[in-house]
């Protein structure tokens, strides 16, 4: 027994790890100027191709299974659906990595393939309420509780990918348990699966973990969630699939509280649900002080404590519920203590919420205009006169913006601007520039949440009009750049009515 599975392992984990390495020493993925994106944690160009290496380790581990397995039960539209969705899933994130898609896209491309997956035999087809009886089995509340199980796994693993090794981690843990499932509930296939990609895993780890030299990417991240969705809908029983759910669900409990409070934040605060922002326990441990990766192996030493509780819940079908209940009430204070959340935290979060909801939708608005306006400046000279606009209207009385040796800054007169005592003041790093943009304003116009939140947008505006200005003219930025020669009528045009504001 032992050989089989070290040998899954190590096939997958060779495999994932030389694809990995063989990409990155053919520099592919890692031409072009640094990522602009303002949330991320790191600068730098990281190549996203972390996803090819787990998909080919996958993969490998898939074409044995025919020399391993009964060949006619090999055939079962089941087992295909777990592979050609895992690849379907790939593929989708493969194209957004180097070609971003839209959500609504994306969503719409996760509900088919989730459906193909509930029409092949993946599916919640009935379940047993604990504590009582009752066996709810209906097909409309099976398909919907199918499609919103594989979506949920899908993007609740892209959305963890915040931090170097975080989400690969996450995903190990949750396939090692998946391997101990499916060796508990005898299924061969659903093993050998969750071994070859514990390895591929693996493999992948070695090259992302901090710091990173890669990424998985949407593909690897999509492809992740799927097979753990589907696994997990492979190891259930009838009666018992609650149980079998509930495992990886509470395995994935810290991700699953840190996204539900992220989506209860920007609520509150009058954002996009999905806008991405430092506010993730990650990011909040990494303002402890932790390094990247100390903060990673607290958030391992947690999700494994996590994986414990859903081994209790696996356990003798749901008889050890208030043991994995109670610990999953622990994880909870842990992430409510992560988040700083108190009674008083939550009266200010309030007050200010309603006091400030307008202005960060005028905010929003601003920022989109600073990114069109981005399309048509012809100077970066002309792009922060339009910034500066931003920042006014937002009601920042002075800003500082450095680009390599050369600084430029402005103030808002009959202001404090040069009272320090009396503004908030924050540093951002925008663009790859460091460091880049620092902003005031008055104490009196802002609480510190509110302008926090103000200065992160502001920030995310000139990084995203940088991004798209760098995107459009094939150069870096510095103050004296001018914008290349319009490629035809429609932008020329946009570019004579084009006017700063000075």
């Amino acid at each position: 027994m032992l050989f089989p599975i070290i040998f899954f392992i190590l096939l997958g984990c060779f495999s994932s790890w030389l694809v990995i390495h063989g990409l990155l020493a053919a520099g592919v993925g890692q031409g072009g100027a640094a990522d602009p994106q303002h949330h991320h944690t790191h600068s730098g160009v990281i190549p996203r191709i972390g996803g090819v290496g787990i998909a080919i380790g996958f993969g490998v581990t898939y074409l044995l299974c025919f020399f391993q397995l009964n060949p006619s039960d090999n055939q079962t539209i089941l087992h295909f659906a777990v592979v050609g969705g895992a690849v379907a899933a790939f593929v989708l994130g493969l194209i957004d990595d180097f070609r971003p898609l839209g959500a609504k896209l994306k969503l719409a491309a996760q509900i088919l393939i989730a459906t193909a997956a509930y029409k092949c035999g993946l599916l919640i087809a009935s379940f047993e309420i604990p504590f009582t009886t009752t066996t709810v089995d209906h097909p409309l509340i099976s398909f919907v509780l199918t499609i919103g199980w594989f979506v949920a796994i899908m993007n609740l693993i892209n959305l963890i990918d915040g931090l170097d090794g975080l989400a690969g981690g996450v995903g190990l843990l949750l396939m090692a348990l998946l391997v101990y499932l499916g060796i508990a509930r005898g299924i061969v296939f659903s093993s050998i699966l969750a071994l070859g990609m514990v390895g591929a895993i693996l493999g992948f780890l070695f090259h992302n973990f901090p710091p990173a030299k890669c990424y998985m990417g949407d593909s690897g991240a999509y492809m992740i969630g799927y097979v753990i969705a589907a696994l997990s809908l492979l190891n259930a029983e009838k009666g018992a699939i609650l149980a079998a759910l509930l495992a990886p669900a509470l395995a994935l409990a810290l991700p699953i509280v840190d996204v539900l409070f992220a989506m209860t934040r920007r609520a509150i605060q009058g954002l996009p649900l999905f806008r991405p922002d430092r506010g993730h326990i990650h990011h909040r441990l990494i303002r402890t002080g932790l390094s990247g990766r100390s903060a990673v192996l607290v958030l391992y030493a947690i999700s494994l404590f996590a994986l414990v509780g859903g081994l209790l819940a696996f356990a003798d079908r749901g008889r050890h519920f208030p043991i994995f209940l109670g610990f999953a009430f622990m994880v909870l204070l842990f992430a409510l203590r992560g988040q700083k959340i108190s009674t008083a935290s939550l009266r200010v979060l309030l007050a200010d919420s309603l006091q400030s909801r307008q202005d960060t939708r005028n905010a929003l608005y601003l920022k989109n205009w600073l990114m069109v306006e981005a399309e048509r400046a012809d100077s970066v000279i002309n792009l922060w006169s339009d910034f500066r606009f931003v920042l006014k209207k937002m009601g920042f009385c002075r800003a500082e913006l450095q680009i390599g040796a050369e600084t430029r800054d402005f103030y808002v007169p009959h202001t404090a601007h040069e009272q320090l005592d009396l503004l908030w003041q924050v540093t951002h790093d925008t663009a790859g520039q460091a460091p880049a943009l620092t902003l005031y304003a008055e104490k009196e116009n802002f609480s510190e949440s509110q302008f926090a939140l103000a200065a992160d947008i502001a920030a995310e505006a000139w990084s995203g009009a940088c991004s798209k200005w760098k995107a459009l003219n094939g150069q870096s930025m510095e103050f004296d750049s001018v914008a290349k020669e319009a490629a035809d009528y429609r932008r020329q045009k946009a570019r004579n009515l084009y006017r700063p504001t000075y």
